[in-house]
């Protein structure tokens, strides 16, 4: 009996390129999004977003389940028999709601769940829980020179941040689960920095990073400037590679791991980088912002040696996943 692989969150963006991945490399894959209604389009959208896939395989090779997070229904059947599972569905939303529980209650809630399955499940020989570099850098003085890395926690009571709040404590939840019920699979964490690059076709990702990259080049930043922020920035299809590395190497187990492409990026360098590519057009380009605000802003300085090491990893330039992330604008545009 083959391996089957179990993906929460499907139709977010990199549960979207996770599971292409997966069905490009063979696999059998499972995968939960909350509304059926949006099947057959995210069915749509994997095989025309690959040369390797038809609809015949993709229709032979994947389950789609109905499941939320935070509602037993249908979580049982979705993980029966399953070998390894990808738990990265996980709100990031554009603004900070009112009240912090509507993103802290399933981040924390919905992991647990997820490992709590896993653990009713003899199947399942490793999990993979996508968290963010945000469980990783906020809480600490905006003059600390130090470089981040994995064993840095955010301080959650000196963070605003509801959403890094959120992150924080679902990744040390899990961490404590883990441990204290000594279960029978492996863990892994990944924690991306700002995820951008391409986007699946009839897909729309309507995801903050996507957004903000938009701002770019849709003319809101013309005439005020690029506001003086810095961005670590990671491609997609690397996280959904880490991801599916992370469930058979023997160094991913009971670690996590930081991944960014380079040194963290001005917004306004983000916007000179695509002023310069040759598959920018014109038009765009005149919407690029060519001044920078003034600000305290700083580098963030922080390190994936880990990752590089243990993965073999070879990120993606910025310069690739900047242009990657507008022509995927340009499509859903399009579409």
């Amino acid at each position: 009996m083959s391996d089957t692989y179990l993906v929460t969150g499907g139709t977010g963006y990199v549960g979207g390129f996770t599971v292409l991945q997966l069905l490009e490399e063979g696999k059998t894959v499972r995968t939960t999004i909350r509304n059926l209604a949006k099947e057959a389009q995210f069915r749509k959208s994997i095989y025309s977003s690959s040369d390797k896939l038809t609809k015949e395989i993709v229709d032979s090779k994947l389950t789609v389940i109905e499941a939320d997070l935070l509602k037993d229904a249908n979580w049982t059947e979705a993980i029966k028999d399953v070998t390894y599972v990808l738990h990265v569905a996980s709100p990031f939303p554009p603004s900070q709601p009112e009240d912090p529980e509507t993103l802290i209650k399933p981040a924390k809630e919905g992991t647990l769940r997820i490992l709590e399955l896993a653990a009713k499940t003899p199947s399942v020989k490793h999990v993979v829980v996508t968290s963010s570099f945000a469980a990783i850098r906020f809480g600490y003085p905006a003059d600390r020179t130090e470089t981040f890395t994995e064993k840095d926690w955010t301080i959650v009571d000196k963070s605003d941040s509801y959403y890094v709040k959120s992150k924080a404590i679902a990744e040390k939840s899990a961490w404590d689960y883990v441990k204290e019920h000594k279960v029978h699979y492996g863990l892994s964490v990944i924690n991306p920095a700002l995820i951008i690059g391409p986007s699946l076709k009839y897909q729309v990702t309507n995801s903050t990073s996507i957004n903000k990259i938009k701002t770019l080049i849709d003319g809101t930043l013309k005439e005020t400037g690029a506001a003086k922020q810095y961005l670590s920035l990671v491609d997609v299809r690397d996280i959904a590679k880490l991801h599916i590395e992370a469930l058979t190497n023997p160094k991913a187990n009971g670690e996590r791991f930081l991944a960014h492409s380079g040194p963290s990026i001005s917004l306004y360098e983000a916007g000179q980088v695509l002023a310069k590519s040759d598959k920018i057009s014109a038009e765009l380009k005149a919407n690029i912002p060519t001044k920078e605000l003034e600000g305290t802003a700083k580098p963030i300085p922080s390190s994936v040696e880990k990752a590089k090491a243990a993965f073999n990893w070879t990120p993606i330039p910025n310069e690739v996943s900047l242009v990657a992330t507008v022509e995927g604008i340009l499509l859903q545009e399009q579409e």
